[in-house]
């Protein structure tokens, strides 16, 4: 009987060494960190509406040192009207931001036309990007 205690006990140890060995190693695994999703409250704007955006960034563990940038509405004379840059430290799951935007005004001599412009979201970890995604939002008068 002696003999069959001190082997379940072996593989008892055994067992426990392995799940923390695993366990230990995912928490020292660097997080990985994806922009899921960027959306806006509406399809089109006009000069001066409110732009509301929503954007879902992944992540499989815990992430400081995170930044989400947003950048575009680039007019005609070559200035990028959006440019703005938040903190992100994120969480294990899905994360959401929110960010409001007050557009400019949409005129020839503002430089930006009516049209499609792109906007380009970028999560960066220490300045390197990890992830980024691009959208398009329509502007009018």
């Amino acid at each position: 009987m002696q003999k069959s205690t001190v082997f379940f006990t072996a593989v008892v140890v055994v067992i426990l060494i392995a799940v923390s060995a695993m366990f230990l190693s995912s928490m020292f695994k660097p997080a990985r960190a994806n922009v899921f999703s960027v959306t806006t409250d509406k399809d089109l704007y006009h000069s001066n509406d409110v732009m509301m955006m929503k954007i879902l960034v992944n992540s499989t563990g815990f992430t400081t040192d995170t930044s989400l940038k947003i950048e575009g509405i680039t007019d005609s004379y070559g200035q990028t009207r959006l440019s703005h840059i938040m903190r992100a430290n994120l969480t294990p799951g899905p994360n959401v931001f929110f960010y409001d935007y007050h557009l400019p005004t949409c005129s020839k001599c503002s430089g930006l036309d009516p049209g499609t412009y792109p906007l380009a979201i970028t999560l960066e970890k220490n300045g390197t990007v990890v992830s980024n995604m691009s959208i398009q939002v329509n502007l009018e008068q």
